[in-house]
C-alpha cells in the first residue's frame, strides 16, 4: 500500500545513517582543522534506519520526515501506460 505525508506528498523511503570516511591529505596543526582531498568512503554495512521515538522515519519527496502514525493511506489505480492516477 502506498501512503503519503500529511501534506499530500508521496513517501519515497525510509531515513537511514550511514557511517562514511571523508578522504583528508593532511589537518593544521594549530586549528586542527582538516585538508579535504575530496573523496569520501561509504561503509555500506553500518546503514540503519532511524526512529523517532522508537517509530520508523519515512521521508516524502520533499525531504521532510515523518514517523508512520502521521501518514495517511493513498488509495491508487494505474492506467494503460504504467503511471498511477489518484483517485
Amino acid at each position: 500500500m502506498k501512503f503519503l505525508s500529511p501534506n499530500g506528498h508521496a513517501i519515497v523511503g525510509t531515513a537511514e545513517t550511514i557511517l562514511a570516511t571523508a578522504r583528508i591529505s593532511d589537518i593544521d596543526p594549530e586549528t586542527g582543522e582538516p585538508e579535504y582531498e575530496g573523496g569520501t568512503d561509504v561503509h555500506w554495512d553500518t546503514q540503519e534506519t532511524l526512529a523517532r521515538n522508537g517509530h520508523i522515519l519515512f521521508v516524502c519527496e520533499q525531504g521532510d520526515e515523518w514517523t508512520f502514525d502521521q501518514l495517511r493511506p493513498h488509495a491508487a489505480t494505474e492506467d494503460f501506460e504504467g503511471a498511477t492516477l489518484s483517485l
